[in-house]
C-alpha cells in the first residue's frame, strides 16, 4: 500500500522553442517546488533565437538537465525528455506557464491519501485546476473554488471515462497540471509527433480510452499564460482541420462502440461539438437520441444558437482581457 513514506522522484519536463522571453520564470517556478524530490529536464527544440534559449537554460548549471535537438515540434521534445527522465512520474511544464510552489507536493500528498496498491498506481492519472495569466503575469481568470470542487466530485466519482470523452469542453484539464506515471508511456505510447495542435488532447484521449482512472484535485496548481506569441496562435489554431476531424470522429466512434445505449453521452457530445462549431459531428450525435425527428431538429437548433452566443461572449471577453 502507498502511505506517507511514498516520496517518488518526479521529472518536470519542459519543451521549449524560442522561449527566452518566459522560460526563466517557468524554470524558477519548477525550482521553487516545496516537494524536494524532483528533477528538471529542459529540451530545446531547435530554437532559432541566436542561442538565447540555450544561454538561459545553461545559466542554471547543474540545477537542471539540458538537452538540445533539431526542431521537430513539442511532441518530439516531450518524447525526448520522457526518454531521458529517471523519475517515476512525469510532470509537464510549458516554457511560458508556471507552477505554484506546492504543485508537486500536493499531488504526491493526494496520491498518499488514496492508499492505492502500488502495482495499480500506474493506472491513475492526476490533474488539477488552473488559473490564467497574461503576458505580464497578471491574473485574468482566477480559480472558482466552488466550481472546481463540484467538478472534482464529478470526475473522481466516474466509474468509466465516457463523460471525459463526450464532454471535452467541460473536462478540459490544463496539460501542465498532469502527473502521469512513466509506465503509461510503455502502455499507450508517447506523444504523437505527427500532430501539431492536438498532441496533448490525443494523449489524454488514449489514456481515457484505455480506462485509466482520472483524478482531479480542486486547487489551482498551475498558471497558464495567454499571450500573442503562443505556438497555438502562430500556427493557426482552428476547430476545423484534419487533426480536429480525426479527434471528433474518433471520440464519437468510441462512444458508439463502448456506450451505444447511453443517450446522455451522445446528447452531451452533441452539445460540446456545437460549442466548437463542429455542427456535423453534433448532428450525428443527436441522431443517436431516441426521439422523433421534429424534436431532434428542435434540440439541434436550440443548442446551436446557445453555442453561437456563448462563443461570441467568450471572444469579446478575451479581446478585452488579453
Amino acid at each position: 500500500m502507498i502511505y506517507n513514506n511514498y516520496n517518488p522522484l518526479v521529472s518536470i519536463i519542459m519543451p521549449v522553442y524560442n522561449g527566452s522571453n518566459y522560460m526563466r520564470a517557468a524554470i524558477d517556478s519548477a525550482l521553487a517546488q516545496t516537494y524536494p524530490n524532483v528533477e528538471i529536464i529542459i529540451v530545446n527544440d531547435g530554437s532559432k533565437d541566436n542561442g538565447e534559449t540555450e544561454r538561459v537554460a545553461l545559466s542554471y548549471g547543474d540545477k537542471i538537465r539540458y538537452f538540445s535537438k533539431e526542431n521537430g515540434g513539442s511532441s518530439s521534445a516531450l518524447n525526448l525528455g520522457i526518454s531521458k527522465m529517471t523519475g517515476e512520474w512525469f510532470s509537464w511544464l510549458s516554457h511560458d506557464d508556471l507552477y505554484v510552489p506546492e504543485k508537486v507536493e500536493k499531488q504526491i500528498a493526494y496520491i498518499q491519501s488514496l492508499k492505492i496498491d502500488e502495482p495499480d498506481l500506474s493506472k491513475h492519472i492526476f490533474f488539477s485546476a488552473s488559473e490564467l495569466i497574461d503576458a505580464e503575469g497578471k491574473t485574468i481568470r482566477s480559480c472558482n473554488i466552488k466550481q472546481v470542487k463540484k467538478l472534482a466530485n464529478k470526475v473522481n466519482s466516474f466509474s468509466h471515462n465516457g463523460h471525459l470523452i463526450a464532454e471535452p469542453t467541460v473536462y478540459n484539464f490544463h496539460g501542465c497540471s498532469c502527473l502521469v506515471h512513466r509506465d503509461a508511456f510503455a502502455d499507450i505510447g508517447f506523444f504523437d509527433e505527427q500532430l501539431r495542435l492536438l498532441n496533448d488532447v490525443d494523449f489524454w484521449f488514449r489514456l481515457y480510452a484505455a480506462n485509466y482512472k482520472i483524478h482531479y484535485i480542486p486547487e489551482a496548481l498551475v498558471k497558464g499564460r495567454v499571450h500573442a506569441k503562443q505556438v497555438s496562435k502562430s500556427i493557426g489554431y482552428s476547430y476545423h482541420n484534419p487533426e480536429q476531424d480525426m479527434f471528433w470522429e474518433r471520440s464519437l466512434n468510441w462512444l458508439l462502440e463502448k456506450h451505444p445505449q447511453d443517450e446522455r453521452l451522445f446528447f452531451l457530445y452533441g452539445k460540446n461539438a456545437y460549442l466548437k462549431t463542429r455542427n456535423a459531428d453534433g448532428d450525428r450525435a443527436f441522431e443517436q437520441l431516441n426521439c422523433d425527428r421534429i424534436k431532434k431538429h428542435t434540440l439541434k437548433s436550440i443548442y446551436k444558437c446557445r453555442a453561437f452566443f456563448r462563443n461570441f461572449a467568450k471572444n469579446v471577453y478575451l479581446k478585452l482581457k488579453v
